[in-house]
């Protein structure tokens, strides 16, 4: 296997998989998935008859700014909490206007016959423009491929085709409405994209109430009546949840873990981690088959509570 990739930030990156072990069309597998931001000054500008790769298929969800694209004879913004799907070759367009001052996006190109049936699935039951919540499990599921890409925990064909079914299922669970689908502001989602885009960063509530467009008082009286949570709760949230899933699923540190997620210091980490879960980091990692956690819930009323499963 190879992964050929470019990375113009440490946030930001784009990764081509091409695999030794080749698999049949019929099955879906991951062609590229990437994090972006294009600015002013920046050309981007793709047009669905004119690349170089053929029987592809994208899906791209706008985290800040917006972008355009012209499809099915029409012109339509995507703005944060938005998506669109595209079929290489069709006769499409997606780019980058000059009336943005910039369009920040996180996408995946699969290939296969089970990815085309999908996206026309999707394209006759939604459009080709998704409105989708960013805290929905399907844009989960994105930043977690392109996370476990960029950590290089792809490592061979079949385990990028697992992924690309994954995603597909999802696909096909959102066009479902099997998961319900909460109706955010464009200022909601452009704050919970914020937090799930830089929750490993040092982020302020000052930070997240800039990205959403609102003062701080107005943010946090807007953000806690749709989430029921205050928003540093949520972050710190999405911040126990990766400390989690890293805990299960790596060997590094609790130190580096900490940083990971978005703590500068290691003591704090643990002091939120054991209230939060009940025992420190270092006791779950050691107990993690028993403790045996499968979701955090945080409501406005506790820190954190667990649904747990028991272990036969």
């Amino acid at each position: 296997m190879s992964i050929s990739f470019e990375e113009n930030k440490t946030n930001y990156g784009v990764y081509g998989f091409r695999f030794y072990d080749t698999l049949p069309n019929d099955v879906a597998n991951l062609r590229v998935v990437g994090k972006e931001e294009i600015k002013l000054g920046d050309t981007y500008n793709w047009h669905g008859l004119k690349r170089k790769d053929i029987d592809t298929y994208v899906f791209q969800y706008t985290l800040s700014g917006f972008g355009m694209i012209e499809i099915n004879g029409g012109r339509y913004s995507v703005k944060p909490g938005e998506a669109f799907i595209v079929e290489v070759p069709s006769n499409h367009r997606y780019y980058f206007p000059q009336e943005s001052d910039k369009w920040e996006f996180i996408f995946l190109t699969l290939e296969g016959n089970e990815a085309s049936k999908c996206w026309k699935y999707i394209e006759v039951e939604n459009g080709s423009i998704l409105k989708v919540p960013p805290d929905s499990k399907l844009i989960e599921l994105l930043f977690e491929i392109y996370q476990n890409t960029k950590e290089q925990k792809i490592t061979d064909a079949y385990y990028a085709s697992s992924k690309a079914y994954q995603f597909i299922m999802e696909m096909y669970r959102f066009a479902r409405n099997i998961e319900e689908v909460e109706n955010f502001s464009i200022q909601i989602t452009k704050a919970l994209s914020f937090i799930r885009s830089n929750y490993h960063e040092p982020i302020t509530l000052d930070d997240i109430a800039d990205a959403a467009g609102y003062s701080r008082f107005y943010f946090i009286k807007q953000f806690k009546r749709k989430l029921k949570m205050p928003p540093m709760q949520y972050l710190m949230k999405i911040r126990i949840q990766k400390a989690v899933e890293l805990l299960r699923s790596t060997n590094s540190s609790v130190s580096d873990i900490a940083c990971k997620v978005g703590f500068s210091n290691a003591n704090y980490f643990n002091k939120v981690f054991r209230k939060t879960i009940g025992v420190s980091a270092g006791a779950f990692r050691e107990n993690k088959d028993i403790i045996g956690i499968d979701h955090l819930i945080i409501d406005n009323a506790a820190p954190c509570n667990l649904t747990t499963r028991n272990n036969d």
